[in-house]
């Protein structure tokens, strides 16, 4: 056998040698990877409800391209795109990444409500041509806008009408701050329907609770909108919600609502006050309202707090003129409750 021959035969048996050191290799990496993979998804999965972390790239892209498109030409088909990749992507996010994308998607639409179809300006026009657009005598936020919104499809035509439907459909209604014009606005509900049954159980139930509210005016023409019972009612939902769940994602909101509802519940406002001028005894109807929420929720920091009010009230009757010093009473009595933080409440 030549020398050629011999070589050609060691060059051959030496290539077949590397090719298979090569497979057995590959082999070895392609069965480790898997369990790899998998062992750190499985950690992610653990961190869900327990810790944060990065959001991954590869995940959130595809919404954050829509909500990029969306910002750049806001319109109601848009909108469905961005709704409908956040419906498929929410369940592999990590609950970090959910409360960040429900932020991200909440400062890009709130925006853009006015402006998703060009005749949502006709239907205004149209809702502030009506004779009677203010509150009626006793009348509530939410029976307001119920009245509202049931007369003003008669009056629209039928391009009009369908956009108002497919708007009442997505919780978008039309609101009416004091002092300010009409305005298309996102409920509450949205976000609930869109996020809330995949974030924690707490801030299920605060989701849950800003439905029930409904953004309601509560302070219109220097009088209470919403009456003193169902003030009561929310703001025992949310001593609950801070007492239940005091490290929830919404704490600040939840003590701001507490506060806000309770300086409504004790003190009143200029047409609907908690004291008689003449006399600076609470007024009848106020104190059967207190006692409807004691009775509803006993020994709760709410009715403590009401109890309290009334007994200060009391026994400065004829001693001093305490109606000035309501609302710093009412902060302090609030500021007292165990699950608010302790900070500086300016009266």
């Amino acid at each position: 056998m030549s020398k050629y021959r011999i070589s050609l035969i060691i060059v051959i048996i030496v290539a077949a040698v590397a090719g298979i050191l090569y497979l057995l290799y590959s082999t070895k990496k392609e069965t480790v990877q898997p369990a790899t993979t998998l062992k750190s998804n499985n950690i992610d999965l653990k961190k869900d409800t327990v810790t944060s972390v990065e959001p991954a790239a590869e995940q959130t892209a595809p919404i954050y391209l829509k909500i990029s498109s969306f910002q750049s030409y806001p319109s109601i088909a848009a909108m469905n795109e961005v709704e409908k990749t956040i419906r498929q992507q929410l369940p592999l996010l990590n609950i970090t990444q959910r409360y960040l994308l429900l932020e991200q998607w909440e400062k890009a639409l709130t925006p853009m409500i006015n402006r998703l179809a060009p005749e949502q300006q006709q239907i205004l026009a149209i809702y502030k041509s009506f004779t009677n657009t203010s509150y009626l005598a006793g009348e509530s936020s939410e029976a307001y806008s119920k009245r509202i919104n049931t007369a003003l499809p008669a009056k629209l035509n039928p391009a009009q009408k369908i956009l108002f439907q497919q708007l009442t459909a997505r919780q978008i209604e039309i609101t009416e701050a004091e002092e300010q014009e009409p305005a298309f606005e996102l409920k509450p509900a949205y976000w609930k329907n869109l996020f809330a049954s995949r974030l924690t159980a707490g801030d299920q139930y605060y989701w849950n609770q800003q439905t029930i509210e409904n953004n309601a005016v509560i302070d219109y023409d220097a009088g209470l909108a919403v009456d003193r019972v169902t003030l009561g009612e929310w703001a025992s939902s949310w001593e609950s919600y801070l007492k239940k769940y005091p490290e929830g994602h919404y704490q600040k909101e939840a003590e701001e609502k507490y506060r806000n509802y309770m300086s409504y519940l004790l003190v009143g406002l200029e047409n609907t006050p908690t004291l008689n001028l003449e006399t600076y005894k609470i007024e009848p109807d106020v104190i059967k309202d207190f006692e409807t929420i004691i009775k509803r929720h006993p020994n709760s920091t709410v009715a403590n707090s009401i109890t309290s009010f009334r007994k200060t009230i009391q026994d400065a009757e004829g001693k001093i003129n305490i109606a000035p010093k309501l609302y710093e009473l009412a902060n302090t009595l609030t500021s007292e409750a165990p699950f608010i933080k302790k900070i500086s409440v300016k009266p």
